[in-house]
């Protein structure tokens, strides 16, 4: 399985949407209860909302399939604080390509916290819910951001468009500040 995801994100990274997808769509047939495969394939399909031809998305009815994973995935790994994360995250910056945009922008926000709950060590998880609150305390996030950049730099090493997404969205330290 492992191998399969490696194929794919390669796929990812050219920019490969129609390959990505099919591989994805035959990896998920075969193993919809595999929370790695439903993650990347959901991210996967998050990314192309941005990233992929108006054609590509129409071809897979997008927005369609990215609701009915985010509904999987909350009804298999709702208690998982990863996919509390992902998902949380993912519904929180774009609220509406998911239904109702002011339920659906507070559901993020009540996953992230969740996931702060479930995995209230995770400084990563608490530095994005940190971020999303309106009233948030700068230099309480600032101190967040500066203890989860090795966290961040680590958790994200690799390939794929998860990893490269929140390696570069995470990881806030400049240049400077390694110096």
């Amino acid at each position: 399985m492992t191998q399969s995801l490696q194929e794919i994100f390669k796929l990812e990274d050219d920019n490969q949407f129609g390959k990505a997808f099919e591989k994805y769509s035959d990896l998920y047939s075969k193993s919809q209860s595999n929370y790695e495969v439903w993650k990347h394939f959901y991210f996967f399909l998050w990314t192309t909302i941005e990233d992929a031809p108006s054609s590509f998305q129409d071809k897979i009815n997008l927005r369609h399939l990215l609701q009915n994973l985010f509904d999987e995935g909350k009804q298999n790994f709702s208690d998982k604080a990863d996919f509390n994360f992902i998902a949380g995250y993912t519904v929180s910056i774009f609220p509406y390509e998911y239904g109702d945009y002011e339920d659906l922008e507070e559901e993020g926000n009540q996953m992230l916290l969740k996931a702060t709950q479930l995995d209230p060590d995770n400084v990563i998880y608490k530095m994005v819910f940190q971020g999303n609150l309106t009233m948030t305390d700068k230099e309480k996030y600032r101190q967040l951001e500066i203890k989860a950049a090795p966290k961040v730099l680590e958790t994200f090493e690799g390939n794929g468009a998860l990893k490269k997404y929140f390696k570069q969205v995470l990881y806030r330290l400049d240049k400077k500040a390694h110096r």
